[in-house]
């Protein structure tokens, strides 16, 4: 599989790298996927995850009668709660839940999965975890 990155700067996209690879390919069926690209998650964002989300829900989940003994395992937990991917299996319709890797989110997605993680602190533990500081 190629891959191709193309920057549109005033408007333009210059092409010239896909078209070469397709007048070059064997003749058949691509398929061709268009996917902005975005960052990957920053150090603060994860800093911030570390170092103040995963420590305040280990808190409130053990007041909860959690017996977490580490941000590790509430990582493990938020991952499977929050940033889950399910599985089917067409034959038979189970669904198996695998976490997924927050290492793989983008800028957008890390953010998007620490809001979750707030709103669940605030929703069901009660607590405030404040913005990150910039």
């Amino acid at each position: 599989m190629e891959t191709f990155e193309l920057t549109k700067q005033d408007n333009r996209f210059d092409p010239r790298p896909l078209l070469n690879y397709l007048s070059e390919a064997k003749n058949g069926t691509y398929r061709v996927e268009i996917t902005r690209v975005r960052g990957k998650r920053s150090n603060d964002q994860n800093a911030w995850l570390w170092g103040c989300i995963y420590p305040l829900l280990r808190q409130g989940l053990i007041a909860k009668g959690w017996d977490f003994t580490d941000d590790e395992q509430v990582h493990e937990f938020c991952k499977q709660h929050f940033a889950d991917n399910k599985v089917i299996n067409r034959d038979t319709g189970e669904v198996v839940t695998l976490p997924n890797s927050t290492k793989k989110m983008d800028t957008a997605q890390f953010s998007a999965y620490c809001e979750q993680l707030r709103s669940f602190a605030a929703e069901y533990l009660g607590l405030s975890i404040p913005d990150p500081i910039n």
